[in-house]
C-alpha cells in the first residue's frame, strides 16, 4: 500500500486490498494519521469526463478475493492532509467496515505525479457510515 506525498490538501491511498476471510467484507470507511477525514472514491465518466466521486455503498470485496486501489481507479481520498506525507514515510490507515469491525494498515509515501481527474461531490446527504 502506498500514498501520494502531500504537503497539504489532498492527497490519495493505493495498493491491493485483500480478504483472507470466508465471508465478503464491504469497506464503508477510512481514516489517516495523515487525514483524519477521509472518502472512498471512485473515478467515474461523467459527461464525458474523467470524475473522482464517493463511492456509494463503500468497496466490497469477496470471500478470498481482493479490490484494487490505483490512480484512476477506486482509492482512499484523503480530503484534508494535516501532516505532511513525504517520500518513505510511513501513514497508518484504519478502515472500517459495514458489521463496525475495524484494521489498521501501513501505507508508504511515494512521488506520484498523478492524473488529472476532477473531484465531484456527492449530490446525495451525506450518511453515516459507521456499522
Amino acid at each position: 500500500m502506498w500514498v501520494k506525498t502531500a504537503q497539504s490538501g489532498m492527497s490519495a491511498v493505493f495498493g491491493t486490498l485483500m480478504n483472507t476471510s470466508g465471508a465478503e467484507v464491504t469497506v464503508v470507511k477510512a481514516t489517516s494519521t495523515a487525514s483524519p477525514m477521509m472518502e472512498l472514491h471512485e473515478v467515474a465518466t461523467v459527461d464525458g469526463e474523467m470524475v473522482m466521486r464517493p463511492k456509494d455503498g463503500g468497496f466490497t470485496i469477496p470471500a478470498g478475493g481482493m479490490h484494487e486501489l490505483k490512480p484512476g481507479g477506486d482509492h482512499l481520498m484523503m480530503m484534508d492532509v494535516t501532516t505532511p506525507v513525504a517520500a518513505g514515510t510511513e501513514v497508518t490507515v484504519t478502515l472500517t467496515f459495514a458489521d463496525g469491525k475495524s484494521m489498521q494498515f501501513t501505507a508508504l509515501g511515494k512521488d506520484f505525479a498523478g492524473g488529472n481527474e476532477s473531484y465531484q461531490p456527492s449530490a446525495s446527504p451525506s450518511t453515516s457510515m459507521g456499522g
